[in-house]
């Protein structure tokens, strides 16, 4: 675990870091000042007057204020001293004064007082001046004006940092406080920390600046857990945020206490936090004088699971009203008939204090309370309050959890299953709602839990069948949650099968051909699928709905696309796509392959965005992983980008055990401009496939990173990555598979080996021509032209670079675009280049290529600054912020290219261009090409900024005159 800030830094305490900002910037110029942070228990104090520690220390030499006349000593390095106060002192006269002074002894030895001081050292008057206030009749004033005088002598820079100042005897305080308020004119900052609630009044704090600690928020607790803990996900550091109010130490101090798997979200977390000391004694050191009738009602609240006030009061009406008063006034805030505790920990607090008579008596109070308001709520309660078997009660439990299920709410499933296998006694039955409890864990994510739970088999006796069913849960939660295929028990399982039950053999089989396809091994996952087609005849229709999409996927890496579509279609008519979050995904995975994003991208949006399975990390990592493949390939590269990041917020750098997202982003991040993190995408991606082996992100590896040299303009190091790269590519039917062909031919060509270059596309040509899909086809025109050479190159690009299909990547099109341009120009054809590198410049803008975009503009040598704000040749300033238009506003635009200026103004794309005014989008390229050619901007956002500082419409007068 790593904490929660470094060197100058706390996370989540920027603002407050600001502030106190201005006490350092004071004392680099001369200047003293004061400051104190005050807070409760595990805020944060202590951290952040570390940071202003580190940034003093870290601040260049600290020069005199103006005015220092022949006292200017110049740079001087700072000095900090901090101590902590400590309660045992607190009865002592001046002790906070002597620890203090103490602090600087060692910072100070020997160093010279100010010369009109006659040279003495800070040692020896800081001793004479603590022989002083040994003397019992010393006053607080003659404390703090000797204190004050020994502070202006001091030739240096000084930080005093106190901690816990509340703990300072009340003589120091007042003295301090004296001091603080009279520091401007002195090279001495005092910063202090106090938690008043712990002492009452702390006088130092009279006139002051002071600075209010309270909990973390939301997403600053989140990161701060994120930061401390590899394996943390981030829907299990939301939950802890929720019950511990974000409280630095006790988010950190709890999330310790958690097992791996529940820190990773593989398991689910318990109803309360884990017993913990600090947290006790950070929200309530006061517990232990809580008498019993009050403990009772914060039980009783504590337990309520749908903060209602009303039953949380009926269910105390037999407590005294006086302990009731006491806890809303102390611990709740109630708002339209609901609480919440003010402190969220405080549940888990009273919940271990709690002995096991006082917790049922709590659940029965809340199950007669509820009773005839709310079914549920009774039925949960009632389960909670009983300790021994009660088959009826697990029968209600067991129907609520199947009607949970079918309206799509599965965490709560997943209790009520718990809870009635628990209760159940029967053998069989409760060997029926143990494969519930596991079936459901794995459809929410919980994949450790789910083979916690399937492995009780060996250890409970049970039916073959039942035993069979738990083994199966196992086999799907290993290669969903480890990505790894457990080939021993599926084949295993299925040997045992195959002659009494095939329907049950055949799904071991699908489990085994989805996770080898799963691995991008189709050759291993065909072997599987082939023993499922021998039974058919015996298949269920589960077991066929199975059998159809796992084929369906496998297909697709095969390059049967058609029977890909097919088998997706039929599925998705013979099914509730949506009903189960592994059937959604599987579905967004073929209709990537084919090539189906906008379909693809819905059905992902639906498994996450609508929240329909719980927040299960693995189910969202799983989506964010796939979205990030869809989004590369559909050329939306911020989307991409957005996808990766949350699958990296979801999983958590230590659990990401395959590195298709990493790799990947090689080719996104250099496409965007951002090299560094393109470097350190593959750098991520690297150390994945060696840790774990993982021989596909290899390729992938190879493969992006080849694409990121040759964007780069590196073509030798380009060649050799790829070259690597087509060794895997060739091993598939389907060329989009692993793009590397493209790349390599391009990269052959610009490196002048036109003989190998026309060789790989030979090769290429075929397999596209056997797998015709929109980007093979793309690609495979821009391969012919580049091997082409002079009119038959120009003839061969002109016809590239007209999208064939709405499904070609903005990007792609932008790619061919940019080496159509580069052809032109190294045929002489300089206007017509110049136009085709503008187009490519726009349209990889316009995907968020800005690499790309940049190498168009660096080729088209076109002049255009206008991120450093230099002048064009039309007159136009601009820059960031700067929206100065030429005389007459867009009066140099002709009439039809003032009406496209508008409509981009006014959000509309290309293709709504062409469509609202009749055009091609090719000739609305034309137009936005000679219109950022006059007007002197190079974006669209440069465009629409121009038509914002000429009035509100694009004209100067109002949208009525687009």
């Amino acid at each position: 675990m790593r904490g929660h800030s470094t060197a100058g830094i706390v996370l989540g305490r920027e603002r407050e870091l600001d502030k106190l900002r201005v006490v350092v910037d004071g004392l680099h110029s001369g200047h003293g000042g004061a400051s104190i942070v005050v807070g409760p228990a595990g805020v944060g104090k202590t951290a952040l007057l570390r940071a202003v520690a580190d940034m003093v220390r870290d601040a260049p030499g600290v020069h005199d204020p103006p005015g220092a006349g022949d006292k200017s000593r110049g740079a001087a390095q700072p000095v900090v001293s901090r101590v902590t106060a400590v309660e045992a002192e607190r009865g002592w006269p001046y002790s906070g004064l002597h620890l203090i002074l103490s602090g600087l002894f060692g910072s100070l030895a020997g160093e010279r007082l100010r010369a009109d001081d006659g040279g003495t050292t800070f040692e020896s008057e800081a001793a004479q001046f603590l022989e002083r206030l040994d003397d019992q009749a010393a006053s607080t004033y003659q404390a703090a004006m000797g204190l004050l005088a020994l502070l202006r002598s001091i030739q240096v820079p000084v930080l005093i940092a106190v901690d816990d100042a509340h703990l300072l005897d009340s003589g120091s305080q007042e003295a301090l406080g004296f001091v603080a308020r009279r520091l401007r004119s002195v090279p001495v900052a005092l910063v202090l920390a106090a938690d008043p609630h712990r002492t009452g009044s702390v006088s130092l704090l009279d006139g002051l600046p002071t600075l209010h600690l309270g909990g973390l928020t939301r997403d600053s607790a989140i990161d701060v857990l994120l930061s401390a803990y590899d394996d943390m996900a981030e829907s299990v550091a939301a939950v802890l945020y929720e019950r511990t109010g974000g409280n630095p130490r006790a988010l950190l101090d709890v999330a310790g206490r958690l097992r791996t798997e529940q820190r990773t979200g593989q398991a689910m977390l318990d109803r309360f936090l884990p017993s913990s000391p600090v947290v006790r004694e950070i929200v309530c050191p006061e517990f232990d004088k809580i008498d019993d009738e009050r403990r009772l009602a914060l039980l009783v609240a504590a337990v309520s699971a749908d903060g209602r006030l009303a039953p949380v009061l009926s269910a105390l009406a037999g407590a005294s009203q006086a302990a009731t008063d006491w806890m809303i006034r102390e611990h709740l805030t109630v708002s339209d008939g609901t609480f919440r505790l003010r402190e969220p920990a405080l549940a888990s607090i009273v919940w271990h204090a709690s002995g096991m008579q006082d917790r049922v008596r709590a659940h029965q109070l809340l199950a007669k309370a509820y009773d005839e308001r709310d079914a549920d709520q009774v039925l949960w309660h009632r389960a909670l309050a009983e300790l021994e078997y009660d088959d009826v009660l697990a029968a209600d439990l067991q129907r609520r959890s199947a009607d949970l299920v079918s309206r799509g709410e599965y965490e709560r499933s997943v209790a009520f299953a718990r809870e009635a296998f628990r209760l159940t006694s029967d053998p069989e039955r409760r060997c029926e709602r143990l494969v519930l409890s596991a079936t459901l864990a794995l459809q929410t994510g919980r994949t450790d839990e789910a083979i916690a739970i399937a492995r009780e088999r060996v250890q409970v006796e049970m039916p073959a069948r039942q035993s069979a069913r738990l083994a199966l849960l196992e086999a799907r939660a290993r290669v969903l949650g480890e990505r790894q295929v457990p080939a021993d028990l599926v084949d295993s399982q299925a040997d045992l099968l195959a002659r009494t039950d095939p329907d049950a053999a055949a799904q071991f089989w699908l489990v085994g051909a989805a996770g080898f396809a799963d691995r991008f091994e189709p050759l291993q996952a065909r072997r599987y699928l082939h023993l499922v087609e021998q039974n058919e005849a015996a298949l269920s229709e589960e077991t066929q709905g199975l059998y159809r999409r796992t084929a369906a996927w496998v297909a697709s890496l095969c390059g049967e696309l058609d029977r890909a579509r097919e088998l997706i279609e039929v599925d998705s008519r013979m099914v509730d796509v949506l009903a189960n979050p592994a059937r959604s995904i599987r579905h967004a995975l073929v209709l990537t392959r084919v090539e189906r994003f906008t379909e693809a991208r819905e059905l992902l949006r639906a498994v996450v965005e609508r929240g329909r399975f719980g927040t299960s990390p693995v189910v969202a990592g799983h989506v964010h992983a796939v979205s990030t493949a869809l989004e590369m390939r559909a050329g939306r590269l911020l989307a991409a980008r957005d996808a990766a990041r949350a699958w990296r917020r979801v999983l958590g750098a230590a659990r990401t055990r395959r590195g298709e997202v990493p790799a990947l982003m090689i080719r996104v991040y250099t496409l965007m401009g951002d090299v560094e993190a393109a470097e350190r995408s593959r750098a991520d991606a690297v150390e994945i496939a060696h840790r774990f082996g993982d021989w596909w992100t290899t390729a992938l590896v190879q493969s992006e990173s080849g694409a990121m040299h040759l964007y780069l303009n590196r073509p030798e190091e380009a060649v050799a990555s790829l070259e690597r790269a087509q060794s895997y590519a060739l091993a598939y039917d389907d060329p989009s598979l692993l793009a590397a062909e493209p790349d390599f031919i391009e990269a052959c060509v610009r490196v002048g080996e036109i003989e190998r270059a026309r060789s790989a596309l030979v090769t290429f040509e075929s397999r596209v021509a056997r797998v015709p899909t929109v980007w093979g086809r793309h690609a495979l025109a821009r391969c012919r032209a580049l091997v082409a050479e002079a009119e038959e190159s120009v003839e061969l690009f002109a016809a590239a670079v007209e999208p064939g299909s709405d499904a070609v990547s903005l990007v792609e099109l932008a790619h061919t675009r940019l080496c159509y341009g580069e052809r032109l120009r190294r045929l002489g054809q300089r206007t017509e280049a110049a136009e085709w590198l503008q187009r490519a410049a726009l349209l990889a803008r316009e995907s968020g290529a800005l690499g790309l975009a940049e190498r168009a503009e660096s080729e088209n040598g076109s002049g255009i600054r206008g991120a450093s704000g230099v002048r064009t040749g039309s007159g136009v300033r601009t820059g960031p912020g700067i929206t100065e238009l030429p005389a007459g506003g867009f009066g140099g635009l002709t009439e039809t290219e003032q009406r496209v200026a508008g409509l981009v103004a006014l959000g509309r794309r290309n293709r709504e261009i062409a469509s609202e005014l009749y055009l091609s989008v090719r000739t609305i390229e034309g137009h936005l090409v000679k219109i950022y050619r006059k007007l002197g901007v190079r974006s669209r956002s440069e465009l629409v900024s121009m038509a914002v500082g000429a009035g509100s419409g694009p004209c100067g007068h109002g949208s009525a005159g687009v």
